[in-house]
């Protein structure tokens, strides 16, 4: 009842101002923090910050009038501007990369004959390193042997046997990371065509052509690889914001400074193997909601490749996985 009798109070206020003001002249509403209405022809500059009603001579809305935006609000905005800059670079590198796929290749088998060359171009190169250290175990035991004998006749070995005994143990050493980086270039190889096979085979299946790609497949193929999550209805979109922000919670390794209705953000990483995460609202065509996922390391050389690595690949590949786990 008390409410009641207030809410009454300042419509009667707003009557009362309305009615002493000549016609031309401007009444605005607005309400704080705290609740409390105002009703006045002129805006104080602290109340700025508020959005505000202009109202007609009889009292109703004409127009919303926006606050100020705050030393806060802006840097959130400029932080949104640069995740959706980002996200447009790799919606931009997704559709290139569709394009040169369906022009450079007929079919499936296409593919796996090119990833078979390519194999086995990686086979004949280890054959090579393989035999290389062949000769040069034979040529160390050779040394060793000439040592052996030397040692055997009461003499000292010369530095000159020993440097050279010395540097085939490196070529020896330095050819079995050779191999070993052979090893994992298959491994990349491998990997990148298992990718471009799927990605070709739903292009195909789906008669996307080269040449009209449409924004929404280019999102969706993005959505792993870029940690987004796009909303389909209203609803859903709130409840997966809450999910995104639990996933914040739990991989991010600092506390979260920023919770808002576009950006839910921790703090920056203090420490080297710190992990910063950060989700937002981006708006897409046809006002439709994406969940954008985005991962901060420490300015570092050891942050730098952290952010590179496949902990932080994992994550964000996470990202939408987990909230569609989640709603179900």
């Amino acid at each position: 009842m008390v409410k009641f009798r207030l809410n009454l109070c300042f419509v009667m206020l707003a009557g009362a101002l309305v009615t002493q003001t000549p016609a031309n002249a401007k009444m605005y509403r607005w309400t704080d923090e705290n609740g409390r209405v105002y009703y006045s022809d002129k805006v104080p500059a602290v109340q700025s910050k508020y959005e505000r009603k202009e109202l007609s001579a009889t009292a109703r809305v004409k127009k919303t009038i926006r606050g100020a935006k705050t030393a806060e609000q802006i840097a959130l905005e400029a932080r949104l501007n640069e995740l959706r800059l980002e996200q447009e670079k790799i919606i931009a590198k997704q559709k290139a990369n569709d394009k040169v796929l369906l022009s450079t290749f007929r079919n499936v088998d296409d593919l796996k004959m090119t990833l078979k060359g390519k194999l086995l171009a990686l086979d004949a190169q280890q054959r090579v390193y393989e035999r290389g250290i062949i000769n040069l175990k034979e040529n160390l035991a050779g040394e060793r042997k000439k040592a052996a004998q030397i040692e055997r006749r009461g003499y000292q070995v010369s530095k000159n046997i020993l440097d050279k005994m010395t540097a085939i143990e490196q070529k020896i050493t330095a050819t079995y990371l050779d191999i070993d980086t052979l090893a994992i270039k298959r491994e990349r190889i491998q990997h990148k065509f298992a990718k471009d096979i799927e990605r070709f085979t739903f292009l195909t299946k789906n008669k996307v052509s080269a040449q009209a790609l449409s924004e929404e497949t280019a999102e969706m193929a993005a959505a792993d690889a870029l940690g987004l999550f796009n909303c389909q209805e209203p609803n859903i979109c709130q409840r997966a914001w809450e999910i995104a922000k639990k996933f914040v919670q739990l991989h991010s390794t600092t506390q979260i400074n920023f919770n808002t209705e576009t950006l839910i953000m921790s703090a920056d990483p203090m420490m080297e193997t710190d992990l910063s995460l950060s989700v937002s609202k981006l708006k897409r065509k046809a006002n439709k909601v994406s969940i954008f996922l985005d991962i901060r390391c420490h300015k570092s050389t050891v942050g730098a490749e952290l952010c590179q690595s496949n902990k932080v690949k994992t994550i964000r590949s996470l990202f939408k996985p987990y909230i569609e786990r989640q709603l179900q």
